[in-house]
């Protein structure tokens, strides 16, 4: 049986010739190359029967790509796009799934998504949560990597990211390139590009965005007039510093042959230059490219990653068909020199000022903090009272049974207030939960006094800004002081003194250094106590030292009350140092580690050599 004879197969000179190249080519698919012996032999043989025996297959498949090649000639012989099974996941689940990535992970989950959270999260399988974001080129922590240079690619020495823009489906990011003959010059935006591992991901998360989100919206659709892009243009050419050019990195704007195109606006006094991916995962493909860990060249402007994720976030989250498109601008970053708070009109200036006839500055106001002082438990209370007042040794463990029977307290609550006065500083707490009293060297000191000397400067410094009004606890604080020091008490004028510091503390309002400074008084008492300081001889000199730095303070003069809580600060570590059994200490090792307090006049600078 011959079969019935089909449409004769008439080939073309220039189509033999391609068929005969895929059939012998060693790199076509064999698929393509089986379909073009099938068409060869179609043109010898007038029945599918024939070239069925002839070639071992079947006669349907004969028939196929007969009608094929017919209808179509060589394009025929391409696969077809298969339907499959319909989609389970419509866009609006996938958008969510792509911008649940911009949220932080799970409590207990680790830094960023994975599979397995969004999947417990979204409910959607593991499977499907990875499909998606291999789709889109969205998962989270991903590495930049250097892919391969295209003919769009943006420019080898591309720099700092200025401007976003998306209407879906487009996807615009502004980049600066300094001209040919400019040297490279890294700055502090290094941080903003490549050493960022966020950044490149908010921005897949953009473009994946638009991509899905523009299949809603017509092909028609007038961006390019919209005034939002027509605004984005303006600020971004007038963001670049000179001697740069910028660069659009384009999806969705159909180009005019391809390519880098410069479309011409006039209105621009620098047209910036276009690159124009041809699908999202190549937009997205070509920014891990460029914001690799070692970017090149960087300069003064660059957008903030940490509020392009928030504003993306909150516009992707509320974008409708008819939402404005989303639009950022880097702002230019403020030179390292320009002072953020003080001017060069600064308090301790200010007699100098007035000395000179110019006008005072005009009172800060206070600043009231809404943050509460931490609470202080009575029971530690209770234990840190009977610790400063009681004789200890250093490495001397503090026993818990004592307490118990002499407040009527638990072991529990007793060794939790033991606890808290470690975490204060008052206690060295050991590895098996017991609390000790710690041994004191010229190290300690050092590093106790070097932290509470700068600690202590700022406080002062904030406090002189303050006023006078704000300085009446200061004031009750030194009255006691001087109490003490009539008395020559040389158990209340240490204690006077250090509650006097931290009262000028509590006054800067500014609770957490505040805090730190009263943990540093917690163990500066029990190093007091500990070597069982005697300041009996130094009670006036005391009272002098605390009286100078308040009268610095009402005369808002920030630097010279600072000077002389250093001045303080140097005599209390000598005396301190002093009094350790310790023969080794280098007499020149504190001045080294927070420096000699500026005197005071030409005549302390000339007493001072001599």
């Amino acid at each position: 049986m011959t079969g019935r004879p089909r449409s004769a197969v008439v080939l073309t000179e220039d189509e033999r010739a391609v068929l005969l190249k895929w059939v012998r080519s060693r790199t076509c698919s064999q698929a393509r190359a089986l379909r073009a012996r099938i068409v060869l032999a179609c043109e010898e043989e007038p029945t599918n029967t024939a070239v069925a025996r002839r070639l071992g297959v079947s006669r349907g498949m004969v028939g196929t790509w007969r009608a094929r090649f017919l209808a179509e000639r060589l394009d025929g012989l391409d696969e077809h796009p298969h339907p499959g099974r319909p989609p389970t996941v419509d866009d609006d689940t996938v958008a969510h799934v792509i911008v649940r990535t911009l949220t932080p992970p799970p409590s207990g989950d680790r830094q960023a998504w994975s599979t397995r959270s969004m999947a417990a999260e979204t409910g959607l399988s593991q499977s499907t949560v990875s499909r998606i974001w291999r789709t889109y080129r969205v998962q989270p922590r991903a590495p930049a990597t250097v892919g391969p240079r295209r003919a769009w690619s943006l420019p080898d020495h591309a720099g700092a990211v200025i401007g976003l823009f998306i209407a879906p489906p487009v996807c615009v990011l502004a980049v600066t390139a300094r001209t040919a003959g400019r040297a490279a010059v890294r700055s502090s935006s290094d941080r903003m590009l490549g050493q960022d591992r966020e950044t490149p991901h908010v921005l897949a998360v953009a473009c994946a965005f638009a991509a899905l989100r523009g299949e809603q919206r017509p092909k028609d659709a007038a961006w390019a007039d919209h005034p939002s892009w027509l605004a984005f243009l303006e600020q971004v050419t007038s963001a670049a510093s000179a001697g740069t050019h910028v660069h659009l990195l384009a999806y969705g704007v159909p180009a005019e042959g391809g390519g880098t195109h410069e479309r011409p606006d006039t209105t621009l006094a620098t047209r910036p230059r276009w690159h124009h991916a041809p699908s999202p995962e190549a937009w997205t493909d070509e920014i891990r490219r460029l914001l690799v860990a070692d970017a090149p060249v960087l300069h003064e402007v660059a957008l903030d990653p940490l509020r392009l994720h928030a504003a993306l976030l909150s516009w992707s989250t509320t974008w409708t068909r008819s939402a404005a498109p989303f639009s950022r601008i880097a702002l230019p970053c403020r030179p390292y020199d320009i002072p953020a708070i003080c001017t060069p009109d600064n308090d301790s200036n200010a007699r100098d000022m007035r000395a000179l006839g110019k006008p005072a500055l005009p009172p800060v106001p206070q600043i009231t903090s809404t943050d509460a002082p931490p609470r202080t438990d009575p029971v530690v209370g209770l234990l840190r009272e009977a610790l400063l007042a009681a004789t200890h040794r250093p490495g001397d463990r503090v026993r818990e049974a004592p307490f118990v029977s002499r407040f009527g307290l638990s072991r529990r609550i007793v060794r939790a207030g033991l606890r808290a006065l470690a975490e204060e500083g008052m206690l060295d707490l050991l590895p098996s939960g017991a609390t000790v009293v710690p041994t004191v060297t010229a190290k300690d000191v050092l590093d106790l006094y070097a932290l509470r000397a700068s600690l202590g400067a700022l406080l002062i410094r904030r406090v002189a800004m303050l006023g006078r009004e704000q300085l009446a606890p200061a004031g009750a604080a030194l009255a006691q002081v001087h109490a003490a020091a009539r008395d020559s008490d040389n158990t209340r004028i240490s204690e006077a003194d250090l509650s006097f510091q931290d009262t000028l503390a509590r006054t800067a309002d500014l609770p957490q250094a505040a805090h730190t400074f009263e943990r540093l008084t917690a163990r500066l008492r029990m190093v007091v106590t500990v070597l069982s300081m005697d300041y009996s001889q130094a009670c006036d000199t005391i009272a002098d030292e605390d009286t100078a730095v308040y009268d610095a303070l009402l005369d808002a003069d920030g630097n010279e009350a600072a000077r002389l809580w250093r001045v303080k600060i140097e005599r209390c570590v000598r005396y301190m140092i002093a009094q350790l059994p310790e023969d080794d200490v280098t007499p020149h090792l504190w001045t080294t580690l927070a420096g000699r307090p500026r005197l005071r006049g030409s005549k302390g600078l000339r007493g001072a050599q001599h």
